[in-house]
């Protein structure tokens, strides 16, 4: 048995395998590109590597689709036959039961589940940033906050304390707490000027404050540590864009968007789309013509009709299939139907607010705007559960 640099327990035998694993954490907190790359340099020096393979895992979870979660769960099958046979320590273990009741889309359980295993292992970097995905997808932003700010202290002179700072600013700011947040957002950037989940902490005080001007330099002054990022980087366009359109400046999105937003969606990571598709809708309902712009997003959307694995994801789908008026829609509405009908945290959002959520849209797609009136008041209060920021939800406010 060897450790990570925080005393974690690792089953490899080699030696290599504790810094290399800490670098692939570091790399994931800090939204780096690198991320996969240094997974499958430990595979390859180390293929029966637990806890690299188990990272695979909760990568491709976090893609979001039908197709990654079918291979996650595959990774799971692998993970547990040699979990069955004696392998792991009780670390690794632990996060083979996380991968396991994620594939089984068991969330409450799988919150509870990290909570439990951060009480064991404080300084488990991975589980807490995981943990604060889930809480925001969950649409739990006093959770978000406070998960994090419980293990706080315990990261002070921690090498990982900007990144933990970085997760409590943003966590603050989904809570209200926008001074405090701003705060931490900030400290974290000075100590970690390439930790894009801090910058864009920051980016998102000074949107939900209106400081347009300060929030486009916040983002314009930091373009330059945005560079070793992976397409997290394009939703920061996302909020620049934003600050633009609240300025008025039309032009201007429409430059970002089809210079940086658009072309990263073909990189089908469902994202890039939600980017992509909020922000037409927004300028649509600012008076722009957006043209062709739709088409490609519905072409991408035309693979995920039939992904049932991140609510949030499948509404933005939805959005250019109804504005090109593809056949598609009506498949994705069935899969919405049919997922509504499961017995999972993401299934009963569906049933208690995506649905509604996918009408509305289509409702004023179809320009019923009494019926969209009418449905938008339906989920409004709930609306938080479909999962994401204060910024994105907002949309479903501005298109009503």
């Amino acid at each position: 048995m060897i450790e990570t640099r925080d005393g974690l327990p690792l089953s490899s035998v080699v030696p290599s395998a504790a810094s290399a694993l800490d670098d692939a954490i570091e790399s994931y907190l800090a939204t780096r590109a690198d991320t996969p790359r240094i997974i499958r340099q430990i595979l390859v020096d180390d293929p029966d590597n637990l806890m690299a393979r188990c990272l695979i895992g909760y990568l491709t979870k976090l893609a979001g689709d039908r197709i990654n979660g079918q291979r996650a769960a595959e990774l799971r099958r692998a993970l547990v036959s040699h979990v069955e046979r004696g392998a792991g320590t009780a670390w690794e273990r632990s996060h083979v039961t996380a991968l396991g009741m994620w594939v089984a889309e068991d969330l409450d359980a799988l919150l509870r589940h990290f909570e439990t295993m951060l009480n064991t292992y404080p300084y488990d970097a991975l589980s807490l940033r995981m943990l604060h995905y889930l809480y925001f997808y969950h649409g739990d932003s006093r959770q978000m906050r406070d998960s994090v700010g419980a293990r706080l202290g315990a990261y002070a002179g921690h090498r990982l304390e900007g990144y933990i700072e970085g997760m409590y600013a943003f966590g603050l700011e989904e809570a209200g707490d926008y001074v405090e947040a701003e705060r931490f957002g900030r400290a974290a950037v000075e100590r970690n000027p390439m930790d894009l989940w801090a910058i864009h902490a920051v980016a998102h005080v000074m949107q939900m404050q209106g400081r347009v001007d300060e929030g486009m330099r916040w983002l314009q002054g930091t373009r330059s540590q945005w560079a070793d990022g992976n397409n997290f980087r394009f939703h920061l366009c996302w909020h620049e864009s934003l600050f633009h359109l609240a300025a008025g400046d039309l032009e201007q999105v429409l430059l970002v968007y089809d210079m940086e937003i658009a072309p990263a969606v073909q990189d089908d990571f469902y994202l890039d789309l939600c980017n992509a598709s909020s922000l037409l809708l927004r300028l649509e309902a600012a008076g722009c013509d957006v043209a062709e712009r739709w088409q490609p997003l519905a072409e991408i959307a035309e693979r995920h009709v039939q992904d049932a694995e991140l609510v949030f994801a499948s509404l933005h789908y939805l959005m250019p299939l109804l504005k090109t008026r593809s056949k598609a829609a009506d498949v994705l509405m069935a899969t919405l139907h049919r997922w509504a009908s499961t017995d999972t945290d993401q299934g009963r959002v569906v049933r208690d607010v995506a649905l509604d959520v996918a009408a509305f849209l289509a409702a004023l797609n179809a320009g019923e705007h009494a019926r969209a009136a009418a449905l938008h008041q339906t989920f409004r209060k709930d609306l938080h559960r479909i999962g994401g920021s204060h910024a994105q939800r907002e949309l479903f406010d501005l298109i009503a």
